[in-house]
């Protein structure tokens, strides 16, 4: 509230006035207030001149060509009917972005005049139809207690029975607590649960939002705030940044954060990563001694790194995947072990690929093996192509560098449809086995286009192939590179770059 201003709007009547009043018109008119009044709050610099006005304070004014739509409500006191009710409510009804209805807040009790105006100045057909879209606060009500039921229904549904004592802090300890939280996340790694609890509590902090802060939402205080908190740790067990507070309202996300923070919860602050100084500490946090809730967010923190970081070196994260998997098999219940597996995971993934294939770079190999998957599978490379797929991967990696180092190529269609018409030369020569890649060009290219250190490389060459290159080479390279230019440039930026 301190950062919002008050301004009174007077007119002149040509007579003497106090001093008050000449002073209050005088500040509206420095402030420009009525078209101040219509822009944005600068909440960077509140105290920045003609900004975060919020409040205009008017008598029989601002009731025809005043065009706010961020205004949302009026507080009215002073008894007004007819045409000038019906102009007076208007001023709140305009369409903005981040305003979902206007308010009225009557202190002197005009439902009765409203209704008559309508009856005079609504055309036929109409009175009805604007009644309907006026509504009290209270009527939302029902629909509250019914949303909140439903988001209650929708957990006791899979087994959790005191998931209404939690909701409404009634349960005798925090262990009974901590033990509703654990079965009710658990219960939500299912991807349709969670998207259902996703839309059942959005549904009932709209309306919640609705009433507040009318005391009659005040039994849905507690329940949103526990709401709230079951999102949070659901979206750090399964690294769900899509469980966002999203739509709610200022009043409903300034309520649950409020909760989050007195529990040292940070709600700014996105999941810990699988790599952070501090997951293994978090972890600890956020299983509070359930080891199956451990082991349960270490497993979906390895899967999200997996799936972050797999166009950086496919093969080495599709061998991740796979290890994550077979563990997650093998020590199925066993939780402590299962744990034990997963945190020596966690350090292969943090090392990162440690081996090179002979005669290859770091960044060849990543090609090379991905490359071989491709196109052989989980078979072996056939000795008689190992080494044409090594050069293969060296030349196809010396290809990119010079293609897209020229300076400023992501952001210059010219030069990249230079390189297009390059690249579409020779399109049809086919060679066996490695038309195989022809049936995933996009996973390819977008694998290409995440390769940061390639990305960053200026290094020039005079054309894209070099005349000693092999049919092979030149295939696939015309291949690759005629589908980044022609499919994915225009969608895909390049990370770091």
């Amino acid at each position: 509230m301190a950062l919002l201003k008050a301004v009174v709007v007077i007119s002149s009547d040509g007579t003497n006035e106090p001093v008050s009043v000449t002073t209050a018109r005088r500040e509206a008119r420095e402030l420009n207030a009525v078209e101040n009044f219509c822009k944005p709050f600068n909440r960077v610099d509140p105290d920045k001149a003609h900004t975060s006005i919020g409040f205009l304070v008017v008598c029989d004014m601002l009731l025809t060509g005043f065009d706010a739509p961020v205004e949302q409500v009026m507080y009215i006191d002073k008894k007004i009917k007819e045409h000038t009710l019906l102009q007076a409510i208007a001023r709140v009804n305009r369409v903005a972005t981040g305003k979902k209805r206007g308010f009225v807040v009557d202190y002197i009790g005009l439902a009765h005049h409203l209704t008559e105006a309508l009856s005079l100045y609504a055309k036929a057909g109409e009175e009805e139809e604007l009644l309907n879209g006026l509504k009290s606060i209270l009527s939302e009500l029902p629909v509250l207690e019914q949303r909140y039921e439903r988001s209650i229904q929708h957990f006791e549904a899979t087994g959790i029975s005191r998931i209404r004592e939690f909701a409404q802090g009634t349960l005798p300890d925090v262990a009974s607590e901590v033990a509703v939280v654990h079965q009710a996340v658990k219960a939500l790694r299912d991807i349709k649960l969670r998207a259902d609890f996703e839309v059942y509590r959005k549904k009932f902090l709209v309306s919640l939002d609705i009433v507040l802060p009318n005391v009659a939402a005040d039994a849905y205080r507690v329940p949103a705030r526990r709401f709230g908190y079951l999102l949070r740790m659901t979206k750090e067990r399964y690294k769900d940044e899509t469980m966002e507070l999203g739509d709610a309202g200022e009043k409903v996300k300034r309520l649950i954060n409020e909760h989050l923070i007195s529990l040292g919860i940070n709600p700014m602050v996105p999941p810990v990563e699988l790599l952070a100084d501090d997951f293994i500490e978090q972890l600890e946090l956020h299983a509070a001694g359930n080891m199956e809730a451990k082991a349960s967010e270490m497993e979906h923190g390895i899967r999200k790194h997996c799936t972050i970081h797999f166009d950086e070196d496919p093969a080495f994260y599709q061998s991740l995947s796979q290890k994550l998997e077979h563990l997650i098999q093998q020590h199925r219940e066993d939780w402590d072990a299962l744990t034990r597996e997963l945190t020596h995971l966690r350090n292969d993934a943090m090392a990162g690929r440690k081996s090179t294939a002979e005669g290859l770079t770091r960044e060849e190999t990543t090609f090379f093996e991905h490359l071989a998957n491709l196109t052989f599978g989980k078979e072996p490379v056939p000795p008689g192509y190992l080494d044409t797929m090594k050069k293969l991967a060296s030349e196809l990696v010396q290809i990119l560098q010079g293609s897209i180092g020229f300076v400023d190529f992501w952001s210059n269609p010219a030069e990249q449809a230079t390189s297009n018409d390059h690249c579409l030369h020779g399109w049809s020569r086919t060679m066996q086995p490695f038309n195989r890649l022809v049936e995933q060009p996009l996973c390819l290219a977008r694998w290409i286009l995440a390769i940061k250190d390639i990305a960053r490389h200026d290094q020039h060459v005079d054309s894209p192939f070099s005349n000693n290159s092999n049919q092979l080479v030149e295939y696939l390279g015309l291949l690759v590179l005629a589908r980044i230019t022609a499919q994915c440039l225009p969608y895909m930026p390049v990370p770091g770059v």
